[in-house]
């Protein structure tokens, strides 16, 4: 089956290039580091830091060492001190080269891939990390205040491909960071002559639309509504206008100036869907031939951005990101983007495993895999992923698996948002669940 070949393929690949002599001396702190025979090699600790989650340190060190055993009756783990020893000698910077391998294997290689509209969808977004109580975070990454308390936080940056489920790229940085400045560390990822990139209200700026427009990026703002110059040329009857975009305010010469934009844009388009609950949803973008890309076509297109939502969601509820392992800088890049690598990786065997079109012959439906469950399993098999040398064999049993946790796909469901404003509670590294 071809689905089973390119995720035998994908496994291997990753492999082979944990196993590299060169990825190994450029990923460790020294020279010396992972030269002497330690119980815990580098593979090892890579490894190890994928499948961390909720539960602590020591009791996934355990299982670990108990599920690589060749003995049946006993076997010997180590400490988390000697763990903690270990990890201070990888750089984060292996699981960004393992991630980039990943996706450009997938891009080679992978048999299926979705686009719409020939192009590739790609929504930038960004949330917040609550980290340990330690000083070094604190200095690091700063803190984020309230009228009840004020907790250590970072700032997190996803350009995520929502036809394909993947993370492009990540990026963690401290609190104080502009989202917008985060959006464009991502352009070097990305390609402006297949991407559309897809931005939530809090992104549009004079300066951030010229430099896309730069770069011929194509592009969908969605406006909030202190855009009053343009919202008010938004009226009955004219839904869909071309729009000059004109320098709105003093605040933003200096990124102007930075970054060589013009006080006046043209080649704008502005247009107004009407939403269910009666809001309007006024989008500015550039893909101005109206008979591709129609009032509907941009509709969706937005809608599409829901997607980097659920990632986060799988991020911090599934994968358990904000219960990090460490109190150190270092120790918090190694778990966020071990994670980022556990989504692509999860994701990528759960888009190409199965067809996820077909359809149950019991339902009417179409199907799509259960993601908590596709993360779960990947989890489960990872150290035979791994360890065994049987590779084909253990892909085989996963899919079987995965195959087994689908569900219905249903259209055009909609929740109302609950309201969750409530004091940020830190979360804590020394209670957690089995």
């Amino acid at each position: 089956m071809i689905e089973a070949l390119f995720v035998e393929g994908l496994l291997k690949n990753t492999l082979k290039t944990i196993d590299n002599e060169g990825f190994i001396d450029r990923n460790k702190m020294s020279s010396e580091s992972f030269t002497r025979n330690r119980k815990l090699t580098f593979k090892d600790l890579l490894v190890v830091l994928m499948s961390l989650t909720r539960p602590s340190v020591q009791t996934e060190l355990d299982r670990f060492y108990k599920a690589i055993s060749k003995s049946t009756t006993s076997f010997e783990s180590i400490s988390k001190s000697a763990f903690t020893q270990s990890r201070r000698k990888l750089k984060p910077e292996a699981f960004i080269e393992l991630t980039k391998t990943q996706l450009t294997y997938f891009e080679e290689n992978a048999p299926f891939k979705k686009y719409w509209k020939e192009h590739r969808v790609v929504a930038i977004d960004g949330s917040t990390l609550g980290l340990p109580n330690a000083e070094e975070l604190k200095k690091e990454f700063g803190v984020a205040k309230n009228q009840f308390d004020s907790v250590i936080t970072a700032k997190c940056s996803f350009a995520y491909d929502v036809c394909n489920g993947l993370i492009l790229d990540a990026i963690v940085a401290p609190y104080s960071s502009c989202e917008k400045e985060l959006a464009v560390n991502h352009l070097s990822q990305l390609d402006p002559a297949k991407d559309i990139l897809v931005f939530d209200r809090g992104y549009p700026s004079h300066w951030l639309i010229g430099l896309l427009m730069q770069k011929e990026f194509r592009f969908c703002f969605r406006l909030s509504s202190s855009w009053k110059d343009g919202l008010d040329l938004i009226t009955e009857g004219k839904s869909d206008i071309d729009w000059v975009l004109k320098r709105r305010s003093k605040k933003e010469l200096g990124k102007l100036k930075k970054y060589g934009i013009q006080n006046k844009l043209e080649g704008l388009r502005l247009v107004s869907i009407q939403l269910p609950s009666g809001e309007k949803e006024i989008l500015a973008t550039n893909l101005i031939d109206r008979e591709t890309f129609s009032l509907n076509d941009l509709s969706a297109l937005y809608n599409m951005r829901w997607g980097v939502e659920e990632s986060y969601k799988l991020f911090k509820n599934v994968l358990h990101i904000e219960y990090f392992t460490g109190k150190t800088v270092q120790a918090i890049q190694q778990d966020f983007y071990a994670k980022v690598f556990m989504l692509n990786m999860a994701s990528m065997i759960g888009s190409q495993g199965i067809n996820q079109t077909r359809k149950n012959k019991k339902s009417k439906h179409k199907l799509q895999i259960n993601k908590t469950q596709l993360l779960a399993k990947t989890k489960d098999f990872l150290l035979d992923i791994f360890y065994s040398n049987k590779l084909v064999k253990t892909i085989t049993q996963l899919l079987h698996l995965i195959n087994q946790r689908l569900e219905i796909v249903r259209l055009n469901r909609s929740f109302p948002r609950t309201d969750i404003s409530k004091r940020r509670r830190r979360r804590t590294i020394n209670s957690k669940g089995i």
